[in-house]
């Protein structure tokens, strides 16, 4: 079974991740430029030309396996519906933009969560569990991509942005609860304004979504930490070792300090910009620090 874990945020548990954080390799040189480097060469030698590399190449050189769609993916039901399928963002082919561009609800909200300790959750969901560990998956909005496609400075301003919430939402997740994210499959969406319209994680046994701050509407915040403590005591229950809860505070002390770093460093709200999933930016930051440290400072 699977649930979504963060990937914005979402009725469940954590999800979120990458910024402009750079991995280096050898002498300081971003792994972005490598990339951008390689396919420029590589371009070069079969057309003679060098051409900056386009969104799609760039993620496929760091995420070989990623998924890429091109459509408008910022339905609100995708933070609303449990029976909204998205384990299609992980297939190629047509079907996603097919199904998902114009999906639409049938009936009452489906039930997701545990009853007496035993996971409930519609198909959809259930079929999380048939997407191979640690995929990934995009969503460009149409207009983003045309625009990309003129402008190579703002592929790799996309490219920034979703790498780096990768990232963050991997290191968030850690910090709250270590071991997570093993396996874990990520999926973001850029709406028409280029910033993250919606976003969705999944691991074997959790699964959450961006939800809106609606009013008309329970707080996802208050329905993920919910879930999380409620998966956090069933964990605790099965922890029969105590070297594996020592070895996942250790992991959960190493994210902490990636996080802190990604929070201090000041570079996520130049990169995610405004907002995340209608969420102001500078909400999900606040609520991550209290999550994680509680009312203390970032240590």
């Amino acid at each position: 079974m699977n649930n979504t874990i963060q990937p914005g945020y979402g009725a469940g548990f954590y999800g979120a991740r990458s910024y402009g954080v750079k991995q280096t390799g050898t002498g300081g040189i971003s792994f972005l430029d490598m990339a951008v480097r390689a396919a420029g060469q590589r371009q070069a030698e079969q057309t003679g030309a060098v051409e900056a590399p386009s969104l799609e190449t760039m993620l496929k050189a760091k995420y070989p396996n990623i998924h890429y769609h091109v459509f408008d993916a910022g339905s609100g039901y995708w933070r609303t519906r449990n029976d909204y399928p998205h384990y299609l963002l992980y297939q190629d082919g047509d079907e996603a933009r097919e199904t998902l561009e114009s999906w639409q609800p049938t009936g009452a909200n489906p039930f997701y969560g545990s009853i007496d300790g035993r996971f409930t959750a519609p198909k959809e969901i259930h079929a999380l569990g048939n997407v191979p560990p640690g995929s990934k998956a995009v969503v460009i909005h149409p207009k983003v991509q045309e625009r990309m496609e003129r402008d190579p400075a703002y592929a790799q301003e996309i490219y920034a942005k979703i790498d780096t919430w990768f990232a963050f939402d991997v290191a968030r997740n850690e910090a709250i609860m270590p071991g997570c994210t093993a396996g874990m499959s990520q999926a973001v969406a850029i709406g028409e304004d280029g910033s993250i319209c919606n976003a969705c994680s999944s691991s074997p046994g959790r699964i959450t979504y961006s939800r809106s701050g609606s009013d008309e509407e329970e707080s996802w915040w208050d329905l993920r930490m919910a879930r999380h403590a409620e998966f956090m005591k069933l964990a605790v229950e099965k922890q029969l070792q105590r070297h594996i809860q020592a070895d996942r505070l250790a992991a959960s002390a190493v994210a902490r300090s990636q996080l802190a770093a990604m929070l201090n460093n000041g570079n996520l709200r130049e990169v995610f910009g405004s907002e995340i999933a209608r969420i102001p930016t500078e909400t999900v930051l606040a609520m991550t620090q209290g999550q994680v440290w509680g009312g203390g400072a970032i240590l």
